[in-house]
């Protein structure tokens, strides 16, 4: 059985980036004598010779070439393992998983993620938008902060109210609704053509926000693709003020305002618990409460 050593195996590939066991020692700050018995005591081990110490300079042989492309992984692992060691030791999470709701405003959230990258570079942010499902995300463990609406447990989950977002019922300004004088634009006329709803990325049929029971339902996964929706003329609903105010300035969809069917939604950051690591406090941080 070889019973090589990670130290063995860093001695060998310094001699071999240096050019020399005395600049090898020097680099590593350790004698000279326990270079060359690391490499000697790694040959050994493995049964072939890594350098040829035939010539002025040690030269790797073939072998030793072989074994120095299959060792740097080792070296390269065994490197993250001590960062990520350190990561664990300073508090400081190794990754950390935040998801956000559809209709928040992500431009909110962006520069927060951005500035945590440049402060934690070696935490992993794993970032997913949902629909209707942030608490459950948070109660599954799926996720360590959250951004969402409708949140019904206030015990559990430290929190805070950082945004309210207005929607507004919207329909193409092309869209064959208007094709009748304005008396007959009612909400039963409305009925009759597609409500256009986002279905919740973990399904739920008890979880269902301003849908009307009477019109009849497209369902679609995201708020970007209900907005292509509606602008095609395919059907109505509501979306968030930010992502309709360029469209309704344009006149390419109207606000049918008249109904009084918009709504105004609280958005909480939650946190599955109140003991955070620096870099989910860094980013519970950046948002204030309103």
């Amino acid at each position: 059985m070889i019973w090589m050593t990670i130290d063995q195996i860093q001695c060998f590939q310094m001699v071999v980036e240096v050019g020399s066991f005395t600049k090898a020692a020097e680099k590593l700050n350790r004698a000279k004598s326990a270079v060359i018995y690391s490499v000697k005591n790694l040959e050994e081990q493995l049964g072939f010779s890594l350098l040829d110490r035939s010539k002025y300079r040690p030269e790797v042989t073939p072998k030793g070439q072989d074994f120095l492309i299959r060792s740097a992984k080792i070296i390269h692992d065994m490197d993250e393992l001590q960062q990520q060691t350190k990561l664990i030791a300073s508090d400081i999470e190794m990754r950390i998983r935040i998801s956000a709701s559809g209709i928040f405003n992500s431009a909110l959230l962006y520069p927060v993620l951005k500035q945590t990258m440049k402060k934690f570079p070696s935490t992993e942010v794993i970032f997913e938008k949902e629909i209707l499902s942030g608490e459950k995300m948070l109660t599954r463990g799926l996720v360590d902060l959250a951004i969402f609406e409708n949140l019904k447990n206030k015990r559990d989950f430290p929190h805070k109210l950082i945004a309210k977002v207005p929607l507004y019922l919207v329909i193409a300004s092309d869209h064959d609704f208007f094709a009748v004088e304005d008396l007959k634009q009612t909400k039963s006329r409305l009925y009759k053509y597609p409500q256009i709803i986002q279905r919740s990325t973990i399904p739920d049929p008890d979880t269902q926000v301003g849908v009307h029971k009477d019109s009849l339902k497209w369902k679609v996964t995201d708020t970007p693709s209900k907005r292509e929706i509606i602008l095609g003329g395919l059907g109505w609903g509501r979306l968030p003020k930010h992502e309709t105010s360029a469209d309704l300035e344009s006149r390419r969809l109207t606000h049918l305002k008249q109904f009084r069917d918009d709504d105004v939604v609280d958005i909480y950051l939650c946190s599955r618990s109140k003991e955070r690591g620096k870099v989910a406090q860094h980013i519970w941080d950046s948002f204030e409460e309103i």
